[in-house]
């Protein structure tokens, strides 16, 4: 990403459902041109995890939402794997082309479709294989998240866990080179939080898959041993490691781990 900025007025007419951050601002007066993100720029290298964290209301979900195609940024540039993609021409089904899937918070699951045909439903829909490729494909995505068991269940059958679990699946079947997640481990307890991070740290080990995570979870950077950044006055910092922001005398350390200083 290469100055990415975007305004509010954007982020409304996005095609398609809003991110929370609008939930924010019900009622009260803004100024349209006011920028919600601002010359932000990020480069992630292939099979890098890195994590993005920040205060609610930031734009996180915002900023991730622009890399996967969903939102247009005001301006700004995005390359994907060194290929530029005109503004004009970045949309959901563009990105999708280059192998960028997204797992959203909520899963995003069809509510009347079992996990197999949950997991299977994009590689039919852009017909990646024939019946037995696609079907290989899913039991490999069902194997990786420990969910094969669980095949011929339908969502609301399936607990918070393991729905996000079906999620990553979904989008890991599609063989992404970049994978996009929002906050994975939100609304799980820790026995599922446990359970869920080595899965997603084997996709970058055993098919370095590069992944990048918005996550109000800050320990989720140290458990994968990655990088993390923050959203912070509308850009982004520099990736560092978990213990150098932990450490630092930062206003973002004082005020995000205050408590796990604490702890510590």
């Amino acid at each position: 990403m290469e100055d990415i900025h975007l305004a509010y007025n954007d982020l409304a007419g996005a095609m398609f459902s809003k991110p929370r951050i609008l939930g924010y601002f019900r009622g009260i007066e803004m100024d349209p041109q006011k920028e919600l993100i601002s010359d932000v720029n990020l480069s992630v290298m292939r099979g890098e995890t890195i994590c993005i964290g920040g205060p609610s209301g930031q734009g996180k979900s915002a900023l991730l939402r622009i890399i996967a195609g969903l939102t247009r940024p005001t301006r700004g540039n995005i390359y994907y794997f060194g290929e530029y993609i005109p503004p004009e021409k970045l949309t959901a089904l563009e990105v999708a082309k280059r192998q960028v899937g997204m797992v959203f918070q909520n899963g995003a699951l069809i509510s009347n479709l079992k996990v197999r045909d949950n997991i299977g439903l994009p590689l039919r829909y852009h017909k990646m294989g024939t019946p037995s490729e696609i079907e290989d494909k899913i039991n490999m995505a069902m194997d990786l998240m420990r969910v094969r068991d669980e095949a011929d269940l339908y969502p609301h059958m399936l607990s918070t866990g393991m729905q996000k679990r079906v999620a990553i699946a979904r989008s890991w079947a599609m063989d992404p080179k970049l994978l996009l997640m929002d906050e994975p481990t939100a609304g799980l307890d820790n026995y599922n939080r446990r359970n869920l991070l080595p899965l997603i740290d084997n996709m970058r080990t055993l098919f370095k898959t590069t992944i990048l995570i918005v996550t109000h979870d800050l320990m989720i950077s140290k458990e994968l041993d990655c990088n993390i950044c923050f959203l912070h006055r509308k850009t982004l910092t520099e990736p560092k490691p978990f213990e150098y922001w932990l450490n630092s005398d930062t206003d973002i350390s004082k005020e995000l781990f205050r408590d796990l200083r604490t702890s510590g």
